[in-house]
């Protein structure tokens, strides 16, 4: 069989530009392509959320397809993902258009529901048919999860019988980036395959919304791996014949050049997408401000990027000089504020009413003044703030509310600190963009003389493992195996998590890298008691 694989980025609710999409890439398919596969929900876009909730929603995504399939009577079968009703249930469901109409409707049997999934909130386990009989051939309909998580006897048990055998297995797929995911992935479509003694045709969508990135890296499996997989974190199509079965050896980046990607694609989209054009950040002469620097400059161009230096009298010479040193580099425009003259007023409108003001409070106090100029100039020339907090210190709250954490995009919100230093190792393996004095220095909020976050924190590389343990392999104090930190230490950090609950739940939005984001896909409650 000769198959085309949409590849898209869909916009969540733009059901009129998604159907462009997937027309452009089903009208060009080659003649004598026998089927054109577009990825789950590809018409609505995926996640939805509560959209779907609106039976108009819905049901304008329904009459949409109807008549998407009168207007290209002529092009050769597609199926499409959709949210479809059938006797009052909504289904997540693959949509069969042939010659001009809507002939067969697969339903998604295994709803996640779990992370940032949540789609037994919004649909109905299917009971299907899941087997389509396609030019005499018979292809097993899968969405997603069906592939993970259920048998092939399990999908087509009812449908078909033992003695015949499958063409090629098709799965629809929103299947979010995480780094180690692709792995997972291919171990999963691989076992499947085994055990359905067929090929998986894979089709993913790319591109991100909101905190969910997609990596698109859909392609033809075998029961040893991958035959040819698409371009990762890119909209294209891939025309695949299922005769084919020569593997062949994919090329892999290495992770941090993964997740550069994955973090430049998501802020690009995060702006692209809801029409945003420029971007303002705090330039702080420190790694966290660097990279999202670069990243930014890297996803919507550096003429659009603009650092603010906001030094105060516990500023370092070397770390302004690092920051327009890094700006220079970037060729991205900058502006300098000082806070002195501010911070010094507020202190002592805050001595006349409070006499003492504590150490905490002056360098909150820093921050915040931060925050609210980066704000002001955010409005004032239409610019959206980027966060610049790593994981690390999200996790055990160094950070400060209304201040560093201001901002309508996290860009480095799943990034630990140690990870950080890295990818700014791989950034300048070449040419050194990041200024090697920012990454060499002793990490620092400059907020009183000679401050270092090892005052406060044990080094990074011993903190993150223990921290990495704790959020994404969800292990209690009790259950922590990590060796990097004391019995004292951990508990101490774990004390810090907890009590920072309040903060990460006004955090802006992550851009989601890992399979444990703050976030959507990590809800603990803020009011709580461990007994």
């Amino acid at each position: 069989m000769n198959l085309r694989l949409l590849q898209i980025n869909p916009i969540v609710g733009d059901v009129v530009g998604n159907l462009a999409l997937i027309k452009k890439g089903w009208t060009e398919a080659p003649f004598d392509t026998d089927l054109v596969i577009s990825p789950e929900l590809a018409v609505c876009g995926y996640p939805p959320l509560d959209l779907l909730k609106e039976d108009s929603f819905v049901y304008s995504c329904m009459k949409a397809v109807e008549l998407f399939a009168k207007e290209n009577r002529h092009a050769p079968p597609l199926i499409l993902g959709c949210p479809w009703i059938l006797n009052n249930a909504c289904y997540n469901a693959a949509i069969l258009i042939e010659k001009g109409v809507v002939t067969d409707i697969f339903t998604k049997r295994a709803l996640p529901n779990y992370d940032v999934f949540d789609e037994k909130r919004y649909f109905v386990e299917g009971h299907h048919n899941n087997v389509l009989t396609l030019g005499g051939r018979h292809l097993l309909i899968t969405i997603c999860e069906d592939i993970w998580v259920c048998s092939p006897k399990q999908l087509i048990s009812k449908s078909l019988d033992n003695a015949t055998s499958l063409s090629a297995v098709i799965n629809l797929s929103a299947s979010p980036y995480a780094k180690n995911q692709q792995a997972e992935r291919e171990k999963a479509i691989t076992n499947f395959a085994k055990e359905a003694k067929s090929l998986i045709v894979y089709c993913n969508q790319t591109g991100a919304n909101t905190e969910l990135i997609f990596d698109g890296k859909s392609g033809l499996y075998g029961e040893s791996g991958p035959l040819s997989l698409t371009p990762a974190f890119t909209s294209c199509s891939l025309d695949v014949n299922t005769s084919t079965l020569e593997y062949n050896e994919q090329e892999k980046d290495p992770w941090e050049e993964e997740v550069l990607q994955a973090l430049t694609l998501g802020m690009r989209d995060y702006f692209h997408k809801i029409n945003l054009s420029r971007a303002i950040l705090g330039l702080s002469g420190g790694i966290d401000s660097a990279l999202v620097a670069y990243i930014a400059c890297r996803a919507i161009g550096a003429e659009n990027v603009l650092g603010v230096l906001m030094p105060s009298e516990f500023s370092s010479d070397h770390s302004v000089n690092d920051a327009l040193a890094l700006a220079q580099q970037l060729e991205m425009p900058t502006k300098t504020l000082s806070i002195q003259d501010c911070f010094t007023q507020t202190k002592e409108s805050l001595k006349e009413s409070q006499g003492v003001i504590q150490p905490i409070t002056e360098e909150n106090l820093q921050a915040r003044l931060r925050g609210l100029l980066l704000m002001a100039l955010a409005n004032d020339e239409q610019r959206v703030l980027l966060n610049t907090s790593n994981k690390s210190e999200t996790a055990v709250g160094y950070t400060t509310i209304y201040g560093d954490m201001c901002g309508g995009l996290s860009i480095l919100g799943d990034v630990w600190k140690s990870e950080a230093y890295k990818l700014a190792q791989h950034i300048n393996r070449e040419k050194a963009v990041i200024p090697d004095n920012i990454l060499s220095k002793p990490p620092s909020a400059e907020l009183r003389p000679n401050q270092s976050d090892a005052d406060e924190l044990p080094d990074y590389s011993l903190l993150d493992p223990f921290l990495e343990e704790i959020i994404e392999g969800r292990k209690t104090l009790q259950s922590s195996t990590s060796t990097t930190l004391s019995k004292e230490e951990k508990e101490k950090v774990y004390g810090l998590i907890e009590r920072a609950e309040w903060k990460r739940f006004q955090t802006p939005p992550i851009l989601r890298i890992s399979q444990k984001a703050f976030g959507g896909g990590r809800r603990i409650p803020i009011v709580k008691r461990r007994s």
